[in-house]
């Protein structure tokens, strides 16, 4: 609480107002005062937002969890290690599955169709 009895501080109304009275602040972003693109408020809103992403350098986790599985299963064919290595891409595979869109979802990999199953992540 403040010191003055008023209730409880919103800092970030605080660092807000205070952002906004810096002259160079607010003002000096490349897009103030600018309107927002139409085309953020047309089509497929989850496709605009994974561009507006992508353009911004975003990766979502599931899409850093494919490549590590790509890797993975790269490593696992190149190098003979199926054996060793399969227990792991197929949990991750399992936590790729319930981070991605379900479109996207994927088959767990099985030992003795791996050189097959790979295609599918390449």
């Amino acid at each position: 609480m403040n010191s003055n009895n008023e209730g409880p501080r919103d800092l970030m109304s605080e660092i807000f107002r205070e952002y906004e009275r810096d002259e160079a602040g607010l003002k000096s972003n490349p897009g103030y005062g600018k309107p927002l693109p139409k085309k953020l408020f047309t089509g497929n809103v989850y496709d605009n937002f994974v561009n507006t992403a992508k353009n911004a350098g975003y990766l979502p986790p599931w899409v850093m969890l494919q490549q590590e599985i790509r890797h993975l299963l790269q490593e696992a064919v190149e190098q003979d290690k199926a054996d060793v290595l399969l227990a792991a891409i197929n949990e991750k595979i399992r936590k790729y599955n319930s981070q991605c869109p379900v479109s996207m979802q994927r088959g767990l990999i099985e030992k003795n169709s791996i050189r097959t199953q790979i295609k599918s992540w390449l």
